[in-house]
């Protein structure tokens, strides 16, 4: 048993720290969906989170951003050079807080089953700065694409339009008299 903990204790000691822990919420979405999400952030560092940037992936359209008490939140539409974001700054996320950033958005009706990515840059009043992202500090969240839209809203009407033509060649058929 002893040995044990002191394995664990060692584990624990050579596992670097991370300066913050990083999730988005809710953990999936469907096509169409209007939804309320929210970057949570922790801080286990002495030097105060004071800016919180996210990458929105372009299958989503920013409706709003709401702000904690004490940040200001910032959107940023897309450009051809950089994905649409928003930050949060203003305010400090103190070691041991947590505090959730939270936009709306509406995903794209024509979204298929895929993983949405949401790198995160973490500002500190010390000045340093970190990525969650694919090479970063930690791996970016990720949101799960349910389900896709079959049918869109051009598709439903030329469908509708074949079963009227249909049903009026059945009723023609079977008004018809044989001679």
């Amino acid at each position: 048993m002893r040995k044990r903990h002191l394995l664990l204790t060692a584990a624990l000691a050579a596992t670097p720290t991370l300066s913050a822990q990083v999730t988005i919420g809710p953990r999936t979405v469907e096509p169409a969906d209007l939804v309320r999400f929210a970057v949570q952030v922790a801080n286990p560092l002495d030097a105060a989170v004071v800016a919180v940037r996210v990458e929105i992936p372009e299958a989503l359209a920013i409706l709003g951003v709401d702000a904690p008490p004490g940040w200001a939140a910032l959107a940023a539409a897309a450009t051809d050079s950089s994905p649409q974001t928003i930050t949060w700054d203003g305010g400090q996320l103190v070691r041991g807080a947590f505090r959730e950033f939270p936009f709306f958005a509406r995903l794209a009706a024509t979204a298929r089953r895929t993983t949405l990515v949401f790198p995160v840059r973490i500002r500190r009043d010390d000045g340093s700065v970190r990525d969650w992202r694919r090479g970063g500090e930690g791996q970016a969240p990720t949101v799960e694409v349910r389900g896709s839209v079959g049918l869109t809203a051009g598709g439903a009407f030329t469908l509708a339009a074949a079963a009227l033509g249909l049903a009026a060649l059945a009723t023609a058929l079977a008004l018809r008299r044989p001679r």
